[in-house]
């Protein structure tokens, strides 16, 4: 029998300034921004990723 493989529960977006990538549970993990690819760790951040660009929070109660 052949040997499963565990899918990982991420997602991947794309954005006109790169590509971001989202845990199931809704968290934000990495975002990489074209055009060099320049990877940015935002696991621990309170983020808003839109087509127009990035929104950094202090806080939730921010949004």
């Amino acid at each position: 029998m052949p040997s499963l493989t565990e899918l990982k529960p991420y997602e991947v977006f794309e954005y006109s300034w790169g590509t971001a990538v989202k845990h199931r549970n809704g968290d934000w993990e990495k975002i990489f921004l074209k055009p060099n690819g320049q990877e940015i760790d935002v696991t621990n951040l309170n983020v808003i990723l839109r087509d127009n660009g990035i929104e950094f929070f202090a806080d939730i109660a921010e949004r």
